[in-house]
């Protein structure tokens, strides 16, 4: 018979909480407002304690006047106001939401600086980004080694937490910080304020600076350069060529303006904007040049002037692109064709 009784028992998490909100508790929202006020005039002293630790805590992890430490307190002066102020009334649930989107906006923000080339790619990759989690991006940072496999499982199951209390899934946060038994949401306060959380606010802050202080990873920076010289070498000797090949000139119109597209893609893709600029005008002035070759001379030898001086305006830029990233003495600026225009007339005819 007790057995009988005993499955027909609450389970002990709904007992808690009959006890905590009907039996000890006084119901009405005048009484949950002044609870909550007497919960944080009660807090000031446990407070004071809590960052009593906490500062003992930060000091060990970053000491006092040491390059970590200035890093540490550039980071916290910005971003962590909000964190410590959590932390200090005790609010375990808002801190570890604040934490992770805190983690989250800054991940985001520079892998964006990582990646883009220039202002217009940095809007693309951001607006991309947006739609990401930092349980995407964690493994980014260990790809490029700024973060050890065990700093992208502590970002993973920090965004699992968070999850677990933005949308009221005491399971999930009880399998992260609890028993794993938890299923009320109600619960999720109580396993929260049981968690220490200085190591999630010290570790947080510690991978923000990893990425902060990172310089631009060799394994972003590096293929980009080696990305813009192959590009770059690819074309510019047809650049400075003027494209004179008798095949390419032959050329209907149309089929060369949607060759002169694919030959100068993925450069205008990774160019800055002033490149893509000269290339555009490049591009819209080397077809009448063709045209007007043999057919009509001053024309052609006035396209033929603009052309070459475009030429070397391109692979100036080029060069101050490929600046950004390494060393641009690799890259050598072919010399411009010179043209016997009394000759090519004679052909033409």
């Amino acid at each position: 018979m007790a057995e009988n009784n005993e499955h027909t028992k609450p389970p002990k998490e709904y007992i808690e909480l009959l006890e905590k909100k009907l039996y000890v508790k006084e119901t009405g929202i005048e009484n949950r407002l002044k609870d909550v006020q007497d919960i944080i005039e009660k807090s000031i002293e446990p407070g004071k304690k809590r960052f009593q630790k906490l500062e003992k805590e930060l000091d060990k992890v970053f000491p006092p006047k040491s390059v970590k430490r200035g890093s540490a307190d550039g980071i916290t002066y910005f971003l962590f106001d909000s964190a410590f102020e959590l932390y200090f009334i005790g609010n375990n649930s808002a801190l570890f939401i604040e934490l992770q989107g805190l983690l989250e906006r800054f991940c985001i923000n520079k892998a964006s600086d990582f990646l883009a080339v220039d202002d217009i790619a940095m809007e693309i990759i951001k607006d991309s980004f947006s739609k990401k989690t930092l349980n995407d991006i964690a493994e980014y940072f260990k790809t490029i080694s700024l973060w050890t496999e065990d700093e992208v499982k502590f970002a993973r199951k920090l965004t699992q937490i968070r999850n677990g209390i933005a949308h009221k899934n005491a399971e999930l946060v009880s399998k992260h910080i609890g028993d794993g038994k938890k299923t009320l949401f109600t619960s999720i306060d109580e396993m929260t304020k049981k968690v220490d959380a200085i190591p999630y606010i010290v570790t947080t802050i510690e991978l923000i600076i990893k990425i902060a202080d990172a310089t631009t990873p060799s394994y972003f920076s590096n293929p980009r350069f080696k990305g813009r010289l192959e590009a770059y070498s690819s074309v510019i000797g047809m650049v400075m060529n003027l494209f004179c090949d008798n095949e390419f000139i032959a050329l209907p119109n149309h089929i060369k303006f949607t060759m002169l597209n694919r030959i100068f893609g993925k450069s205008s893709l990774l160019a800055s904007k002033e490149l893509r600029e000269k290339i555009g005008d490049y591009k819209s002035k080397i077809i009448d040049f063709h045209d007007a070759l043999g057919v009509e001379e001053v024309k052609s030898k006035q396209f033929y002037e603009d052309l070459i001086k475009l030429g070397i305006e391109i692979f100036e830029e080029m060069r101050k692109d490929l600046e950004v990233d390494g060393d641009s003495k690799v890259f050598i600026k072919p010399a411009p064709i010179k043209i016997d225009f009394d000759k090519v007339k004679k052909l033409r005819k």
